[in-house]
């Protein structure tokens, strides 16, 4: 589904809200709790109905603008997310066209307050020091200011979505349950161990098979989890017994199951903010399972350097409460507002990383 404009946009948050009831908040629930990637008939099994029912609510959940993705664990197949802000606004094409850096480019969005900055972001092989990519930028953009605000990505969560704590079915609007969030910042939870950024150097990792078709097979479940191994096959042109090995030597290993890739959200009343939070790792990876139960938060992800970054879609006042929410934790936050007009996501260019496989890992 192609959006165009802001008013399709708008008109489909309606529809949206007007239309959700429980049933398919539990359905929207329950497909994000897998971490793993399932099939259709599994999932199908799991809800107690029949695949074809199954089938039925998933292009009902289509037609009002929800979209699923896979939830890769990038990491373990030797690519790093690395967050970049800058204290200067780059023109988009500036990044896009560096022949070294720009095919790895993921997010760029210009930072409207507190300063005119640019937000970027890149899946880069573990075999590239993140420090070139600081460098290239430096080069290529000789007025930059400060750079120095980047973090090397290691763990990404996104929106868990429980519609069924945060709506309210009566009158058909969000409604966060900060209660129920104050509680769960209350309960015990196990521990991670701390992570050193330089425990992430290349050497370290653990060597492993996976190659481009494996790439290719994620690059189609992105765009629909849902598809059928089959499916897959005759797309690619590449037999059924090869991709059925690939899916299940290699890529099952590194799907950690559903994400929602969109979900429509009001555009009139909501700012579209990055939030760069500082504290300690444990805390943060806290904080930030608790809040992936908001569907406004669109991802958030945590670097080994203490620092955790919150993307989200957010009306003012909710703003304002999330960051009460934050202060009691005492931790350090800074609010980025940025332009959502002319933010861009893009798709990871699979066949551009096959070259690195040699050095890559899982």
């Amino acid at each position: 589904m192609v959006l165009k404009t802001v008013d399709e946009i708008e008109e489909l948050a309606k529809n949206f809200y007007r239309y959700l009831d429980f049933a398919t908040a539990k359905l929207i629930e329950h497909i994000l709790s897998y971490d793993y990637l399932p099939l259709k008939t599994e999932i199908a099994k799991d809800l107690g109905i029949p695949s074809y029912t199954l089938s039925r609510k998933l292009n009902y959940l289509k037609r009002l603008g929800v979209a699923f993705g896979v939830n890769i664990d990038f990491s373990s197949i030797g690519l790093r997310k690395l967050v970049i802000i800058v204290k200067d606004y780059i023109e988009r094409d500036i990044v896009e066209r560096d022949n070294k850096f720009g095919k790895f480019l993921n997010f760029y969005a210009p930072i409207l307050l507190p300063f005119q900055g640019t937000l970027l972001v890149y899946y880069i092989p573990a075999s590239i020091d993140t420090h070139e990519i600081i460098s290239k930028l430096t080069s290529i953009v000789r007025d930059i200011k400060d750079i120095s605000n980047y973090n090397v990505i290691i763990k990404s969560i996104y929106s868990r979505a429980k519609f069924t704590y945060h709506f309210d079915f009566i009158r058909k609007e969000f409604k966060v349950n900060w209660d129920r969030l104050y509680r769960l910042s209350s309960e015990s939870t196990s521990v991670v161990k701390d992570v050193d950024v330089n425990e992430l150097r290349t050497e370290d990792y653990r060597y492993s098979k996976f190659d481009l078709l494996d790439l290719l097979i994620i690059d189609q479940l992105e765009v629909d989890p849902f598809k059928h191994i089959a499916s897959i096959s005759k797309e690619l042109d590449i037999s059924y017994a090869k991709v059925l090995k690939h899916f299940k030597q290699h890529v099952s290993r590194v799907v950690k199951g559903f994400r929602l890739r969109l979900i429509p959200l009001p555009i009139g009343s909501s700012l579209y903010v990055c939030i760069r939070v500082e504290g300690s790792y444990n805390l943060l990876y806290k904080l930030a399972n608790i809040l992936s139960e908001l569907v406004f938060i669109a991802g958030i992800h945590l670097s080994p350097q203490n620092v955790m970054y919150v993307l989200a879609v957010i009306t003012p006042d909710v703003l304002s409460s999330l960051t009460r929410f934050l202060s009691e934790f005492g931790v350090y936050y800074d609010v980025y507002l940025l332009d959502r007009t002319r933010r861009v996501a893009y798709t990871l260019p699979y066949t551009g990383y096959s070259k690195f496989l040699r050095g890559w890992t899982v």
